[in-house]
């Protein structure tokens, strides 16, 4: 009667360990496919951007500004002065 007791309780806990383990694959998965997807969606490029500032200077003043290449350049926009120009 133990013996039958014994072999009744392994083919539960068999039962429940598989069930278990399927759970923990699927969780498994799961964990690595959101974490794929974040890392993909926080990697996407962001949407290029761009702002036109219009400034109003009075009495014919220049305003200073920031060009393409990132220098800062005293004056009018379509100024083609060189620094050595400038010195």
């Amino acid at each position: 009667m133990e013996d039958k007791l014994t072999l009744e309780i392994f083919k539960e806990l068999k039962k429940t360990i598989k069930r278990y383990f399927i759970a923990f694959m699927i969780l498994l998965f799961l964990f690595f496919a959101t974490n794929i997807a974040w890392m993909i969606a926080w990697n996407l490029p962001a949407e290029d951007t761009t702002t036109t500032v219009t400034q109003d200077t009075e009495d014919s003043g220049e305003n200073n500004y920031i060009g393409n290449n990132g220098d800062i350049n005293n004056g009018k926009a379509n100024s083609n002065d060189t620094d050595s120009e400038k010195k």
